[in-house]
């Protein structure tokens, strides 16, 4: 009798065991909440919410680094990365021309707009952020036509300003709290001391460059309007609306470079150098990456900073 009962009582404990594995695998239960399931457009924004909700987060970036941010297409696995997350945070300014796709595939999530509140300059992209028809439930804060009408010609690289960082933190954790107001402490507190880190950040490319102001520089893609705003320089941009320049703006860019000393062409590791290279081989120049979504973002920032004022200094630019 107990020889029949030992396969049915190893099947019990097998299953037992086998139970207890899955549950290990499970998110934790109530009493525990596991991580706030969070999915990036960018790669900054995903370095900001890391920074905000430190280990209480799980982040991933839905446009890998390389990609065109203005070409991009979320792929099917990317989607379904997005059906998972509890929070996703947009750039806002125009930039997500995908954003319907992001919304179709998961309508519960609660959509942050990190450009909410920020100052937006003119730029020149005219796509439209599908996201914002119809979806205004859905999003933290008014619908950015509602804040800026002319939301089509933004620019949309609004992360390159410490000033613009520290809204856009902030957004995120407003966003962050919502999703998970247990932390909200933590959250805030984690803000706090970027914001101290993204102050420092401003005050030091701000004595970088003091002596500088109107101090012109070239680069490949207009991505540098609100760093160069900030500290009062003047970005000239090769590529218009993404657009290799014709014959007629190459020869202005080449002048301009000339009649200001300039000898150093920034281009963006994400575009093809080709039209930046040319106009550093006509004024005998050098091409120089500067990259706006690098992963360490305060870090890139100092170092464009360096970079740019050091170039200006030494044509005289300086004070």
């Amino acid at each position: 009798m107990s020889s029949s009962r030992s396969p049915v009582l190893a099947l019990a404990l097998a299953l037992a065991l086998l139970c207890g594995c899955i549950s290990n695998e499970d998110p934790p239960p109530s009493d525990g909440p596991g991580k706030v399931k969070v999915v990036a457009s960018t790669v900054p924004l995903a370095t900001f919410t890391k920074m905000v909700g430190g280990d209480l987060v799980s982040v991933s970036v839905l446009v890998p680094p390389g990609a065109n941010l203005h070409t991009f297409e979320p792929a099917p696995s990317k989607l379904a990365e997005v059906a998972k997350a509890d929070l996703y945070i947009k750039n806002g300014a125009g930039l997500e021309i995908w954003m319907d796709k992001i919304i179709g595939a998961n309508r519960r999530m609660l959509v942050v707009d990190s450009s909410s509140g920020i100052d937006l300059l003119e730029g020149h992209h005219h796509h439209e952020d599908g996201g914002d028809d119809g979806e205004a439930d859905h999003h933290h804060g008014p619908s950015r036509r509602d804040l800026h009408p002319s939301i089509l010609t933004a620019d949309p690289h609004i992360w390159l300003s410490a000033k613009n960082a520290a809204i856009m933190a902030e957004n995120i954790c407003r966003g962050l709290v919502e999703v998970d107001p247990e932390n909200a402490d933590a959250f805030r507190e984690n803000l706090a001391a970027f914001e101290r880190e993204l102050e420092d950040l401003d005050l030091e490319l701000a004595s970088t460059f003091r002596g500088t102001e109107g101090g012109k520089f070239i680069v490949l893609h207009p991505a540098w309007g609100y760093f160069a705003r900030d500290y009062g320089l003047v970005q000239v941009a090769i590529l218009e609306e993404d657009k290799e320049p014709g014959p007629r703006q190459l020869r202005t860019i080449v002048d301009l470079a000339r009649e200001e000393g300039i000898e150093t062409i920034y281009v963006d590791p994400n575009f093809n150098p080709k039209s930046g290279e040319i106009i550093a081989a006509e004024i005998d120049g050098r091409i120089v990456a500067l990259d706006p979504v690098a992963p360490d973002y305060i870090e890139n920032m100092r170092k464009v900073g360096m970079e740019i004022s050091s170039e200006m200094m030494s044509r005289g630019r300086g004070g």
